[in-house]
């Protein structure tokens, strides 16, 4: 499991996510095919973005569970705007 996040305080990491958690910071030109991407789904950003990942990535607190089968995984995401 991974936890993509943006603009949030070292303090506010346990109480969102708890102890002992991967972390990726949210990089500015982002979009949703980049952490698709990042957690191994598809191989390349551009193959996310041609399967339907060509999106902003949502403000505030978003869990998705995507993939099939053995391949299935949870994402939690925490996009605080600025």
């Amino acid at each position: 499991m991974t936890n993509f996040i943006k603009n949030i305080k070292e303090s506010d990491k346990e109480l969102f996510f708890g102890h002992n958690e991967k972390f990726v910071e949210i990089q500015p030109k982002w979009c949703m095919a980049h952490i698709i991407h990042n957690i191994g789904l598809f191989k390349s950003i551009t193959q996310a973005r041609k399967n339907g990942w060509d999106k902003p990535i949502p403000a505030g607190w978003t869990e998705l569970s995507v993939g099939q089968k053995a391949k299935k995984q949870n994402v939690f995401i925490l996009n605080i705007k600025e």
